[in-house]
């Protein structure tokens, strides 16, 4: 790709990396606006033919962009989001260094929209009358659980297209493309245990009143999930795990080095993402009243998502201890598991694309992750094949610290991403 590209391209991702769009309630949504009209700008800009907000009665703003192509080729819908996790203010100064970008958001998923504008600009200049047509929805609330997706999808009349490309996900290795053919749904609940009215003075009251702190980890430390049957028989070493996470030295794998994939890919699990009992800045000896934890359900595909939220509910009640008061709370946002079939032709095209953009056969796998909009489109659009793609690699640390995307990855991706669209007319 032209070096003058890759300049223009990078300098584009950097300013909406600086941008700290965090969906989440309790931060500031005007960031997550000034980002949804850099993005609506963006795509202005450079001569769309069609662009428009949507979400805006409803949540936070997305954004609808299209590029008008040859009406006899299939339509392509082209998705990513511009909201990212919280992070410290640090990570929305984005820098350079080796072969990566670092910043909140850089791969997930800020990288994605340069690679669906940057491909789409290639496409056409490229292919002209041959270049089919593309649509664009960047969305703005899928890191806090697409929470209006449905209603989203009803105000946009001409999503449906004849496949969609969902650019939200990670390759097996940075030179190793994929396509994500499984994900795992996810629900988030707020489990809150109560004693008293106040805190009370450690020294003066400990002894026979209950520690909440206590009451809860007694609470999580019995967490269960349902049992599930399906498993994948990928290769993967612990070796390569212990790597990739950077796990510390004598820190166990739970799980058999045959039955890593499986337990990431196609099993249940219970994340603690957020503990809570007085504070940390200011800890003093002081008998807490409450104790809060925030938890993350992963739920495979094959799984009832309603089944397994009630069975840890109960499980929840039946584990509180002390009589003391629990309060359950769902959030809302809950993403579905998802599955789909590989053997269609668009799904085909889409690996040879992506075995001549990177010059190395492409895997299809499964991923632990969640991505709303996938399952939500599955279900609106049934006849439409959903090819999950992304720019992230092991070493991006999405949603962590130091959070970046190989720029290498993300130029192959976008010529990648551009082949899709000729072979879409025969080229």
């Amino acid at each position: 790709m032209h070096s003058r590209l890759e300049d223009s391209y990078i300098k584009i991702l950097k300013d909406l990396i600086k941008i700290p769009s965090i969906s989440f309630e309790g931060f500031d949504h005007n960031n997550v606006k000034k980002c949804a009209n850099a993005v609506f700008n963006l795509f202005k800009n450079h001569n769309f033919d069609k662009v428009k907000f949507l979400g805006q009665k409803t949540g936070k703003p997305a954004v609808f962009a299209q590029l008008n192509g040859n009406p006899k080729l299939p339509s392509v819908l082209l998705y990513a989001h511009y909201d990212v996790q919280p992070a410290a203010p640090e990570a929305f100064n984005p820098y350079i260094k080796g072969d990566r970008l670092y910043g909140r958001g850089s791969a997930d998923d800020k990288a994605a929209i340069i690679l669906h504008l940057t491909a789409a600009l290639i496409a056409k200049a490229a292919l002209g009358k041959d270049c089919p047509t593309l649509k664009i929805l960047v969305e703005g609330e899928e890191e806090c659980g697409s929470p209006n997706l449905n209603a989203l999808l009803k105000e946009c009349k001409n999503l449906k297209s004849d496949v969609a490309i969902v650019c939200d996900s990670s390759n097996w290795d940075e030179t190793t493309p994929a396509i994500v053919n499984s994900l795992r749904g996810v629900a988030s609940m707020e489990v809150e245990v109560k004693s008293m009215e106040k805190p009370l003075h450690s020294g003066l009251w400990s002894g026979p009143i209950p520690d909440v702190a206590q009451g809860l980890a007694h609470i999580l430390a019995k967490l269960e999930l349902p049992k599930h049957s399906a498993k994948t028989q990928m290769p993967y070493s612990s070796k390569k795990l212990r790597k990739e996470c950077e796990l510390l030295g004598k820190t166990q794998i739970l799980v058999k080095e045959n039955e890593i994939l499986t337990s990431l890919w196609k099993q249940p699990s219970i994340t603690v993402t957020a503990i809570e009992a007085g504070n940390r800045k200011h800890a003093g000896n002081v008998l807490q009243n409450r104790a809060w934890a925030r938890i993350s359900i992963r739920i495979p595909p094959g799984m009832n998502t309603k089944k397994v939220l009630n069975a840890v509910q109960k499980n929840i009640k039946a584990s509180c201890p002390w009589g003391l008061q629990l309060s359950i709370k769902t959030e809302k946002g809950i993403s579905e598991p998802w599955e789909t079939k590989t053997n269609n032709e668009l799904f085909k095209k889409m690996l040879a694309a992506l075995q001549k953009g990177y010059g190395k056969k492409a895997m299809v796998m499964g991923c632990g992750a969640s991505v709303p909009m996938v399952a939500a489109l599955s279900k609106a659009f049934k006849d439409m094949p959903i090819l999950l793609t992304g720019v992230e690699d092991p070493k991006s640390n999405a949603h962590g610290e130091n959070e970046s995307v190989s720029l290498a990855v993300l130029s192959k991706a976008i010529v990648s991403e551009a082949l899709f669209f000729a072979a879409l007319g025969g080229k």
